[in-house]
C-alpha cells in the first residue's frame, strides 16, 4: 500500500511539470539537426522522443551519444537480459520514468522476470536472481549510489564478465545516466498508461 501511494504520489508530481523542451519533428530540424534526426528516426526505438529530444538540440555533442547507443544496442558482448537490468537499476536511480517506460517490456522479452522487476522498481534487492543478475544489479546500483564499486562486487563481476565487459558495464551506467539527466532536466513527458505500469519507485534514502 506504501509503494501504490508513493507511486500514485510521484506520478501527479510528474503529471504537473511541464516539457521544458517542444518535441520536436523532422520538419523543424535543418543542416546537422536534420541530420541526426533522420539518423534517430532509422536507429532508435523510440524516434525524436525521449531524450533524443534534447539531443537535437546540440548535435554535434549528441553525435557521440548515438554512437554509444549503437554500441550498447549492437555490439557489446553483454548479454541483452543484463543490460536492461543495468539499465533499470539506472533508471530507478534516476526516477526516469521514460527509461522504465521503454525498458521494462524490452526487459520482459528478453526474460527478465516480472517479479524481478517488481521488486527492482519498488528500491529493493531482488530475491531471486542469477548470479549474473546479481552482480549486474550490484555493481550498477554501488556503481551509481557511490559513484564507486567495492573490490568484492568489482571482482565478482570480473570474474564473471571479464574486463571488456566490465568497462562496458560500467559506461553502460554512465551512459543511461546521461540520457536519464536530459529526461530529468528537460521534463520529458512520458506516455500515461505505460508510464503508470513501469514507474519506478526509488529507496528511501
Amino acid at each position: 500500500m506504501k509503494s501504490l501511494l508513493a507511486v500514485l504520489l510521484l506520478q501527479a508530481a510528474l503529471a504537473a511539470q511541464q516539457p521544458r523542451l517542444p518535441q520536436l519533428k523532422l520538419d523543424d530540424t535543418s543542416g546537422q539537426q536534420r541530420l541526426l534526426a533522420e539518423q534517430m528516426l532509422k536507429q532508435t526505438r523510440s524516434g525524436l522522443t525521449g531524450p533524443f529530444n534534447a539531443m537535437l538540440r546540440s548535435p554535434e555533442m549528441s553525435k557521440g551519444l548515438m554512437d554509444l547507443y549503437l554500441y550498447f544496442r549492437y555490439k557489446t558482448a553483454l548479454p541483452r537480459n543484463l543490460v536492461e537490468i543495468a539499465i533499470l537499476v539506472t533508471g530507478r536511480e534516476w526516477s526516469a520514468p521514460f527509461e522504465w517506460y521503454m525498458h521494462y517490456p524490452m526487459a520482459i522479452a528478453e526474460g527478465v522476470s516480472p517479479e524481478l522487476l517488481a521488486e527492482l522498481r519498488e528500491g529493493r534487492r531482488p530475491k531471486t536472481m542469477t548470479p549474473e543478475e546479481a552482480s549486474v544489479y550490484d555493481f550498477s546500483t554501488e556503481l551509481l549510489r557511490t559513484r564507486r564499486v567495492t573490490d568484492g562486487t568489482y571482482d565478482k563481476a570480473l570474474k564473471l564478465f571479464g574486463e571488456t565487459n566490465v568497462v562496458d558495464l560500467t559506461s553502460l551506467v554512465s551512459t543511461y545516466s546521461a540520457y536519464a539527466a536530459l529526461l530529468n532536466v528537460s521534463r520529458q513527458p512520458t506516455p500515461v498508461a505505460e508510464g503508470a505500469r513501469a514507474l519506478p519507485v526509488l529507496p528511501s534514502p
